[in-house]
């Protein structure tokens, strides 16, 4: 469908739906859009298309999927000027983002990223999100360099991930923490010099206000950037402030509020990609090791254990090193011949079997 948007428009998309460029250019949170390229957007997200100029746009919509214009800019000056703040800083610096559900954390860190590398800047991005990861699939904490203007997180592969084993931080506050800083300090020994450290929703009551300050004791960030749409983070930033720089930002105002089937429909989406042409395969476990992931001491479990288990518990496969080869789908044990049956793509170099608590059946569908 052929679409005209005037000069000083923003076109918003929610997909899935598909948008190309007949004439014209636009800006995707500080990245540029311009004739001949394509973005595509998944069910569950909004890709905001600002306009400085006439642009003649070619939408394919699909399912359910919608679009409206409205006046000016979506992004807050706000966040024009955090990034001003954090980039004052100097070389290396690391932000961490923060803010509730749905309150636009993650296109905050698409448009820090874009600007950063405009700067030539050498950004990257630590996906913390556990339930809506981006870089790695759920349930991870994902690294990746930003070497090129990105729409959206998922465009980025992930270059290391770490498997926490559920999409919810308040039952892993410990593992989340220490992967943070442990994958922070890994990253700065690298050459990038724009640290971006995304987090999860959770914010408000007692507990996640001690988990997130704990976060950012253990990450110890030079700067946390709080997207507010009321006063949600106020606990939070008020406690930050005693030791390190704050700065508080608004939420757009259209930005897209979600349901649960539509958070979830995303989390399943990152499972399907990772289990792409996956199989059930045979691990004899005589040359591997099978631990449960949340356990802080290795959590080594035996064969009697496993036959306990219930299918389809989501996995992670690592090599010798413990680095991260992949996802699957526990389908059971056999005792006899001492084997385990994992569904994943991961035939080879396996070493552990990290074993987590979100279920699933082969087809990456969430199970209650």
């Amino acid at each position: 469908m052929r679409h005209t948007v005037k000069k000083g428009k923003t076109l918003l998309v929610n997909g899935p739906a598909s948008v190309n460029i007949l004439s014209g250019e636009t800006t995707i949170l500080g990245a540029k859009f311009r004739k001949g390229e394509r973005a595509v957007i998944r069910d569950g997200k909004r890709l905001p298309f600002e306009t400085n100029k006439r642009v003649v746009f070619d939408l394919m919509l699909g399912e359910n999927a919608s679009f409206e214009e409205v006046d000016g800019t979506t992004i807050p000056f706000s966040w024009k000027n955090a990034f001003k703040k954090v980039v004052s800083h100097g070389r290396p610096v690391t932000v961490m983002v923060m803010g509730g559900t749905d309150s636009g954390k993650t296109s905050f860190c698409v448009y820090l990223a874009n600007r950063a590398l405009k700067e030539g800047l050498k950004p990257a991005v630590i996906d913390g999100d556990l339930g809506q990861s981006d870089i790695g699939p759920p349930s991870t904490i994902g690294f990746s360099r930003v070497t090129k203007q990105i729409k959206d997180l998922v465009e980025m592969t992930a270059e290391s991930v770490c498997f926490v084993g559920m999409t919810s931080p308040s039952s892993a506050v410990n593992k989340v923490g220490e992967e943070l800083a442990m994958m922070k300090s890994g990253v700065l020994q690298t050459d990038v010099d724009f640290l971006i450290v995304n987090t999860d929703g959770w914010v408000e009551g007692e507990e996640a206000v001690g988990y997130k300050v704990q976060l950012a004791e253990r990450v110890v960030p030079d700067a946390v950037v709080g997207i507010q749409q009321t006063n949600e983070l106020t606990s939070i930033l008020t406690l930050l402030k005693e030791k390190r720089r704050v700065i508080a930002i608004e939420s757009p105002q259209v930005v897209w509020k979600r349901n649960k089937e539509k958070r979830k429909s995303l989390r399943e989406f990152g499972y399907k990609k990772y289990l792409k042409e996956a199989k059930v395969r045979l691990f004899p476990l005589s040359q591997i090791k099978v631990e449960d992931a949340l356990s802080e001491t290795g959590g080594h479990l035996t064969v009697e254990h496993m036959e306990r288990m219930e299918e389809g518990l989501l996995v992670a496969l690592q090599n010798a090193d413990r680095s991260f080869l992949g996802i699957g789908v526990f389908c059971g044990v056999d005792s006899r011949r001492e084997t385990i049956r994992i569904y994943t793509t991961v035939g080879e170099n396996v070493s552990t079997v990290c074993i987590g608590q979100v279920k699933l059946n082969r087809e990456g569908k969430e199970i209650v």
